[in-house]
């Protein structure tokens, strides 16, 4: 066959497409013998938590992960059956040693544990009585009061003398720290310490009030006590007499324990009572204290049972026997001094005007003028006219007696049962009484009849219906 014949120019053009299609071929057996590769596209991005980045310096990020916070500070005390710890109302005896048990735990190593001792109204030494053991040399998380590897070399119970006490009642209170961080009270209690000598209220010691305290008593071992004393004109009441007639009722304000005489609850849950549901307004110069609860004007409580003499240290105060009480003591004109006689009358007579009983938005209450200018207590009333308003609407009412009464001198603060007071709250000439007449008269229950009793009627309390003598 023939062979056909090209031209220069036709064989060069041929054989420029001959090398291409080679290449193409080279290039696509390359192509398929590689293995399939992700796209840009189908990448996915890096997932970075934004949280977990801490920006170093500018172009640099680094990861971390979050911090583990430190346990929350836990210390414990556990006690310890052979050396107990002196139990609430425990008598000790004066001069006489004491062993103290029982071990602290802390989670962290331990700074310090302290053993504090108080004696109630005497500041002399030893007091205030404090003995502390630290551990910075061998930070140990437990610790025995008998063990002597302390700092101090030795232990806590050893250090912590009874006998070094004095007569009085006392509190103790344990407290542990951990370096940084404040003291954790872990333990608490109030006991006796009682000597062997004993003295006896007697009458001699009632300068003018010994018939009215035999009186409301009616029996002297209720209130003619043994006693010894602590520091200053107080005593220390026998830890049995004190167990047997001094108890606690909620007071006031916010609920706060009152310490009285058995016999006198009753009284001062009445006048609580008369407080509580008796409602006050004065207004006037000193602006407008709208209508308030007569029991909100006890802002202050200063006391009730308290075992002491006066400052004379041979009459006895009757807050001896729990039947006194002083509230808004911080107040001028209830302080004790005879000048304050003339500032409250003068008040109370001459500015403080009783407009009677009125009634608002279903509220009935004593409405009163004033047009004086002392200053006025947390309720806007004057602060010469608060504590004859307490008197006045609800211990008057009570049973009471008010110590503004007193001959020589006025001590507003003072509301007692069992004392002789000079004065009262009619007297022509000294009596500051305005209302006569109350909006709450007394409800008399009736009893269920007895037989033979079912004609008989009983007859209304005294104060059911109150008008001018």
């Amino acid at each position: 066959m023939k062979r056909p014949q090209w031209s220069k120019k036709q064989a060069i053009l041929i054989g420029a497409l001959g090398g291409v299609m080679l290449c193409a071929i080279v290039f696509l057996i390359a192509i398929l013998s590689r293995p399939a590769a992700q796209t840009v596209a189908d990448t996915p991005e890096p997932k970075v938590e934004t949280e977990d980045i801490t920006y170093m310096e500018e172009g640099t990020v680094a990861l971390e992960t979050e911090p583990t916070p430190p346990p929350d500070l836990v210390i414990d005390f556990r006690a310890d059956t052979e050396h107990p710890l002196p139990e609430d109302g425990a008598v000790l005896p004066l001069g006489e040693d004491y062993t103290i048990g029982g071990t602290v735990f802390s989670n962290y190593p331990l700074d310090s544990v302290t053993v504090s001792i108080s004696c109630s109204h005497n500041t002399q030494k030893p007091y205030p009585y404090k003995k502390t053991v630290h551990f910075k040399r061998t930070g140990q998380g437990v610790y025995a009061l008998t063990d002597d590897t302390t700092d101090e070399g030795v232990s806590l119970s050893d250090l912590v003398r009874f006998s070094d006490l004095l007569v009085g009642v006392h509190t103790m209170k344990i407290t542990a720290a951990v370096k940084g961080s404040r003291a954790v009270e872990l333990f608490r209690c109030s006991f006796y310490v009682v000597g062997e000598e004993w003295e006896t209220i007697t009458r001699e010691n009632f300068p003018d009030s010994y018939p009215e305290a035999l009186q409301f008593f009616g029996s002297t071992e209720r209130f003619l006590y043994r006693y010894q004393w602590v520091f200053g004109r107080y005593i220390l009441a026998d830890p049995d007499w004190e167990k047997t007639y001094i108890t606690e009722i909620p007071g006031y304000p916010d609920n706060m324990p009152w310490r009285v005489h058995v016999d006198a609850v009753p009284y001062f849950t009445k006048a609580f009572d008369y407080l509580n549901t008796s409602y006050v307004r004065v207004h006037g110069t000193n602006g407008d204290t709208g209508v308030i609860r007569a029991i909100d004007l006890i802002t202050e409580y200063n006391g009730c049972y308290v075992s002491r003499f006066t400052s004379s240290l041979k009459s006895i105060s009757h807050h001896t026997f729990g039947t006194a009480v002083d509230v808004n003591a911080s107040m001028e004109p209830n302080k004790n001094n005879d000048a304050n006689t003339a500032v409250i009358d003068n008040d109370v007579k001459e500015h403080l005007t009783y407009n009677g009983i009125l009634t608002e938005d279903g509220i009935t209450y004593y409405d009163f003028t004033y047009d004086g200018t002392y200053r006025t207590d947390p309720n806007g009333v004057p602060e010469t006219c608060v504590n004859y308003l307490l008197f006045e609407l609800g211990f008057f009412r009570a049973g009471f007696n008010w110590a503004h009464y007193y001959k020589s001198t006025s001590d507003a603060m003072h509301f007692c049962l069992s004392e002789f007071v000079t004065y009262n709250h009619e007297h022509a000439k000294f009596g500051l009484r305005k209302v006569y007449r109350y909006a709450d008269p007394v409800i008399v229950s009736t009893p269920e009849p007895d037989e033979g009793t079912a004609d008989e009627t009983p007859e209304p309390s005294e104060d059911a219906v109150e008008t001018t003598p």
